[in-house]
């Protein structure tokens, strides 16, 4: 039995009927790579129970302290099952794109029942109008709490869950036993709860004079960089990355319980092309670039203003996480401005990597986990209610990449030829824009609010605009020097003609040859004295 952190409790909290606390994933996969060319629910479902042991949190399920006195706990169950947890459905013709983001919006709006474990998946069939999708392929959605897993750990759960072989490895051999977690009574939950009171004050204590300490240590670093100009508080905010004056934008406000996906793939060599034409810039700047480009021609299109101060919330994770691995949520979010001013794509990406570059200097001198650390002892609605009331303010937007596997994926022998990431929104932070790096190719996921973003197909038109219109600024820059290198290295025609001939090199350590003497001396030549 494993008590909930923070930061896992703070998602448990913020969880309400209009916004949904989970992640998800939508991966398209080819039966045709399968022993024969078919794949099968049940096929599915073996391949996925013989896996239950690698992933932890296929298991766990949640049980609530009475009164909520403390936090809750995750136990592992014996049995899982499966015919609820892995569901079949199909769409209806013509079964295209528009239809099934569609459908993966309606499941991504419904809440997870927290009386079993926390996760669901949907074989969805009746893909065959996608294009790019060759005919009998079929996709499967599934989503696990934020509450148990960031980003990157469900990733590399998603991960676990692939082989990387085509032929299926789920046999008929018996299983070794399963160790499970018994039922906790009341009166063993209130103990525990007893237990945490004073370790958890002498730990808050630590944690408080640990922030003091370190936004000491800022401050001082603001006094001694302040420049001419500017109050100690404009500097302080500007060291924080933190607006002087609150950003709004149409992703601010309250959501709906209805959402929109939307989803477009970039060629991971033209993106690796950009991230090497400009110096120490990483394939997360490129991405928010991206983004930047597309929010700015998305707001204009809108007739909405390009506020300056428009950033991002980039989650950043500081540990190596491990198939199976059981870490929780261990992950920090940096605010980067997104620069949407700016209509050149590599003034923008130049500005937002010196911008996330300042970002993670100031996250060196306060910590990386002074977040979690502080979410971890203070007490959860008060966690909620600065979130709450300060997330609004501070940004309106998420983007993150995710790094994957450069291999092909199987499932069930089928192989997995998209994977698109499905993250997050809540009051205050309407669109979320994840990526995800697999097989030369980076997939990214819009989610958002549809009274926020009707038009989500428009967003997508921007995408890619602003992808094409970014490489073709690196192709012309390349022209560009390309052209400068060239003349420089081509010798002038003056100088082509003063060059002597080759026969007439003088030997070295001899005088240089002139060639009117010569003819001179040939005529008339001179006596010895």
């Amino acid at each position: 039995m494993k008590q909930l952190g923070g930061l896992d409790e703070l998602f448990f909290a913020m969880e309400q009927p209009n916004q949904c606390m989970h992640v998800a994933v939508l991966g398209i996969y080819d039966p045709s790579t399968s022993p024969g060319g078919k794949v099968r629910l049940r096929d599915i479902m073996a391949h996925i129970r013989e896996r239950l042991d690698v992933a932890p949190v296929l298991r766990r399920r949640l049980v609530r302290v009475p009164f909520d006195l403390d936090r809750a706990y995750w136990i592992d169950e014996a049995e899982v099952d499966l015919e609820y947890h892995i569901r079949h459905i199909a769409l209806p013709k013509p079964g295209d794109w528009r239809h099934l983001c569609i459908q993966v919006a309606r499941l991504h709006s419904q809440v997870l029942d927290r009386n079993k474990p926390l996760w669901q998946a949907y074989v969805i069939e009746g893909i065959d109008n996608v294009a790019g999708v060759k005919p009998g392929s079929f996709a499967i959605y599934i989503k696990f709490h934020r509450a148990e897993v960031d980003g990157e750990a469900s990733a590399q759960i998603l991960r676990a869950l692939h082989s990387l072989i085509s032929m299926p490895e789920h046999s008929h051999i018996s299983r070794k036993p399963i160790l499970a977690d018994a039922m906790p009574t009341a009166a063993e939950l209130y103990a525990r709860s007893a237990g945490n009171v004073v370790p958890r004050v002498v730990r808050l204590w630590h944690a408080v004079s640990a922030a003091t300490l370190k936004m000491s240590s800022l401050a001082g670093k603001v006094l001694y960089n302040r420049v001419a100009g500017g109050s100690l508080r404009e500097r302080l905010l500007e060291q924080l990355a933190w607006p002087t004056e609150p950003v709004r934008t149409r992703f601010a406000g309250s959501v709906s319980s209805r959402r929109i996906v939307e989803g477009v793939g970039f060629d991971m060599a033209k993106v690796q092309r950009v991230r090497k034409w400009v110096s120490g810039a990483t394939t997360n700047d490129v991405f928010m670039a991206i983004v930047g480009g597309a929010l700015r021609r998305y707001l204009q299109e809108c007739g909405d203003p390009l506020p300056a101060g428009l950033a991002a919330a980039v989650p950043a994770s500081h540990q190596d996480i491990l198939p199976g691995s059981d870490r929780g949520n261990k992950v920090n979010q940096h605010r980067v401005p997104l620069h949407v001013e700016s209509e050149s794509g590599l003034a923008r990406l130049r500005a937002i990597r010196q911008s996330a570059e300042d970002t993670r200097q100031t996250a060196d001198v306060i910590g990386h986990d002074l977040l979690r650390q502080l979410a971890d002892e203070l007490p959860t609605r008060i966690t909620s209610a600065v979130v709450d009331s300060l997330l609004g303010d501070y940004l309106n937007i998420v983007v993150s990449t995710v790094r994957g596997p450069d291999v092909p994926l199987y499932l069930a022998g089928a192989q997995l030829n998209r994977f698109y990431p499905i993250g997050v929104v809540k009051n205050g932070v309407g669109l979320n824009i994840t990526s995800f790096s697999y097989c030369g190719n980076l997939w990214a996921t819009v989610v958002s609010c549809r009274k926020m973003m009707p038009d989500p197909e428009v967003f997508a038109s921007c995408l890619n605009q602003s992808f094409d219109a970014l490489v073709a600024e690196v192709e012309r820059e390349e022209s560009g020097n390309r052209i400068t290198a060239d003349a420089a290295a081509k010798p002038r025609a003056g100088k082509r003609r003063l060059a002597m001939p080759a026969a007439s090199q003088p030997e070295p350590g001899t005088a240089p040859h002139h060639p009117v003497r010569a003819r001179l001396s040939a005529k008339t030549p001179y006596r010895n004295a």
